[in-house]
């Protein structure tokens, strides 16, 4: 199945992987849907969890404890890294054209700044898995109800600067860092947003407004190295040396 027929059936599952739930007893359900906009209320629920804005490479949040979510979240999720946890959920990333990677008309694509790095650990009733939240300054929007100038909570699929730790499919966003620049294609959370395992779920929208499908091919990372992103995934950027060239090859793309 292919193109925007694939993408609707998406509608009903993880977003761009299917993952395979191989742990005895452990039932996993993920729901991706996405709105236009943030409601309001989003704000409040975020700035429960507000993020430590963090400046210098490798510095992670110090903060301890569980973090304050809705009652429709089950699970239980706490600051950092609980030993023992997943650092990343197992799955198969399910392959996606050039053009279905900008079919999705209900995600923002931006370029900003990172501005904190705060990794949690949610505890889905004995199955732990951590994520991280970046603390994002949009600098331009190129699809999305958002402006530059704010500041957007992004939900990664894996955790940061976590050394020695195994993070499948993860290989792009794994060099993210406090104070890089990157052009950003997150999926917009709602009230449908959501990952259930063993009977806990997560809201996602309790942790961040928006969040990355997958480690590999939603973020284009500004580095010493140069751009760093899954060029198989956009053969039209293949050759690009920077975010410049990025942002002309997107503004091609979606226009």
């Amino acid at each position: 199945m292919r193109g925007n027929e694939f993408l609707d059936k998406m509608e009903l599952i993880e977003p761009a992987y299917i993952e395979a739930a191989d742990i005895k007893g452990r039932k996993r359900k993920r729901v991706w849907q996405s709105c236009a906009a943030i409601a309001a209320c989003v704000c409040i629920v975020v700035s429960a969890i507000a993020i430590i804005p963090l400046f210098e490479k490798n510095q992670t949040d110090p903060r301890l404890g569980d973090i304050v979510l809705s009652d429709k979240t089950t699970a239980k999720v706490s600051y950092g890294y609980k030993k023992g946890a997943a650092t990343s959920a197992k799955h198969e990333l399910v392959y996606l054209t050039e053009e279905e990677m900008f079919a999705r008309e209900k995600m923002y694509i931006f370029r900003g700044k990172v501005s904190g790095l705060t990794n949690v650990t949610i505890d889905f009733s004995g199955f732990k898995e951590v994520r991280c939240i970046a603390t994002i300054t949009i600098e331009k929007v190129y699809r999305g109800n958002i402006i530059a100038g704010e500041q957007i909570t992004m939900l990664i699929p894996c955790a940061i600067d976590i050394a020695g730790t195994a993070m499948e499919d993860t290989d792009v966003i794994t060099h993210l860092e406090s104070g890089m620049e990157g052009i950003f294609m997150p999926w917009i959370y709602d009230d449908e947003s959501y990952m259930e395992i063993n009977g806990a779920k997560l809201m996602f929208s309790d942790l961040a407004s928006c969040g990355l499908a997958d480690g590999m091919r939603w973020a284009f990372l500004s580095t010493d190295q140069g751009v760093i992103f899954e060029r198989s995934a956009y053969p039209g950027a293949k050759d690009a040396t920077c975010l410049d060239d990025i942002e002309a090859y997107i503004v091609e793309k979606i226009s």
